[in-house]
């Protein structure tokens, strides 16, 4: 039995795309599967053959390389068939794991990551142009030298041409869901959103959206699901109590799978009202694919690689997030509950069904690995 070992240095472990995709994946081809991740309070680890979580705890970048370490220690003493590692900040160790271990490599990349770097700040001070050459730099010199890379999204292989390394898209697509529940809806006509809490995430778009559909008589509730970050938190707080909204908008906090998807389930319309960043503009969000599972209709932003998404697939409306009187007008024609909703919804699950779910994507998954170990 092959053992391969999963290293994650800032994701937690039940991370959708990691944990409930990929490593349930390859334990249910007959893997051993060592997983390790950064743990949560109060965190209860599935108990599975085959499988082996261990926790870390969360550090910061400047303490991180107590992570690095503690990795190429456990890489050095368990000698594994294959690693597989999910953060660009761990392709720092490849030189250092080929020194200690004869395992194949296999990075996966879940982000154009200098592109992301061009929004990011450090203190408030934007990443330098130089840096950021740098670092793409780094990158793929680190990744020429991996076995397999891996890729969420189609675009991110455009960058790694040069690189002679074997690739694969293994899209980031929802498990396939072949029933809905539709009697199991709120009470209330529910907008929800779930992901990273940020500005350029729209985040503060959508508590304006509240406002505005509060001042047009609307009865709604909108979840916002994530970790709020800190220094959203005071201004959230103050921004719900000086509109009001504070019956209306819900901040549910980061929730595991199972929970989040019961929301899913429940909710009637899904946000995505996302900034026109580098890394976003050539990227198709997850959340939209999720929505279509679940049959949720969903307002997102305008993008153009969005905007023939959700005109070939039939399944959303797109808006100027920078227009809320626009999104909200969006918002209305899907709050009617008209026929074009039901249309909206029944195009997102066809989709789903036939296109847009991890089942397809595993088998590429369970290729690549097959390949991996194929070759000497």
């Amino acid at each position: 039995m092959k053992q391969i070992i999963v290293l994650s240095s800032v994701h937690p472990w039940n991370d959708s795309r990691i944990y409930y995709k990929e490593v349930l994946t390859l334990i249910n081809a007959g893997y051993l599967v060592d997983y390790y991740a950064v743990g949560g309070r109060d965190d209860t680890l599935p108990d599975l053959p085959h499988l082996t979580v261990t926790l870390l705890p969360r550090r910061s970048l400047a303490n991180r390389f107590l992570t690095w370490r503690y990795f190429l220690q456990e890489v050095k003493r368990k000698q594994p068939d294959a690693i597989h590692l999910h953060d660009p900040e761990l392709l720092f160790l490849v030189p250092h794991i080929q020194k200690v271990s004869r395992a194949k490599l296999v990075f996966d990349m879940h982000e154009d990551f200098p592109s992301a770097l061009k929004s990011k700040r450090i203190k408030g001070v934007p990443v330098p142009k130089w840096c950021i050459k740098s670092i793409a730099k780094y990158e793929k010199k680190r990744l020429a030298q991996v076995d397999t890379i891996l890729f969420a999204e189609e675009y991110y292989k455009e960058h790694y041409l040069d690189i002679t390394t074997y690739k694969e898209d293994v899209l980031n697509y929802p498990f396939l869901k072949e029933e809905l529940d539709s009697s199991s809806k709120f009470d209330v006509t529910t907008l929800v959103y779930a992901g990273a809490i940020h500005e350029i995430r729209g985040f503060k778009e959508m508590l304006e959206v509240a406002s505005m559909l509060k001042e047009r008589g609307h009865v709604f509730q909108m979840l916002i699901i994530g970790r709020v970050p800190e220094r959203l938190r005071e201004w959230s707080a103050e921004y719900l109590k000086k509109h009001e909204l504070g019956n209306y908008v819900r901040l549910k906090g980061r929730l595991d799978l199972d929970t989040l998807n019961q929301y899913y389930e429940k909710s009637d319309i899904g946000l995505a009202l996302l900034h026109s960043e580098p890394n976003y503009l050539k990227s198709l969000p997850t959340k939209l694919f999720e929505y279509m599972s679940f049959g949720l209709p969903y307002v997102a932003s305008d993008f153009p690689l969005w905007r023939k998404l959700m005109m070939d697939s039939g399944s959303g409306i797109p808006a100027d997030v920078k227009d809320i009187s626009e999104v909200v007008d969006a918002i209305e024609i899907l709050l009617n509950k008209s026929q074009i909703y039901v249309n909206y919804m029944e195009n997102g699950r066809n989709v789903h069904v036939s296109r847009f779910n991890w089942q397809h994507e595993e088998k590429k998954l369970l290729q690549a690995y097959e390949l991996l170990f194929e070759r000497i």
